[in-house]
């Protein structure tokens, strides 16, 4: 089993906090998904802008259709995420 360094939630400062704070507002404690990019946060923060560009952005399908193909998307790759 590989181990990655992370960033404590007490550690955490700047980008890395804010991020930290909005998970812990959105699913109660930092997941993860969210602590295993905590060495470089300014990345973590373009690639969730992304994802909402993504999942909320105008378009042809609705928020539930997007998540329904993520979801499969991800089962199909093997990804628990």
């Amino acid at each position: 089993m590989s181990w990655v360094r992370t960033i404590n939630e007490k550690d955490a400062k700047g980008v890395l906090a804010t991020i930290y704070d909005e998970c812990r507002a959105k699913f109660g404690a930092v997941i993860n998904l969210v602590k295993i990019q905590s060495l470089r946060p300014e990345t973590m923060s373009i690639g969730r802008q992304f994802y909402r560009h993504l999942m909320d952005a105008p378009g042809g399908l609705t928020k539930l259709q997007r998540v329904l193909i993520a979801t499969v998307v991800s089962k199909v790759n093997g990804c628990l995420y």
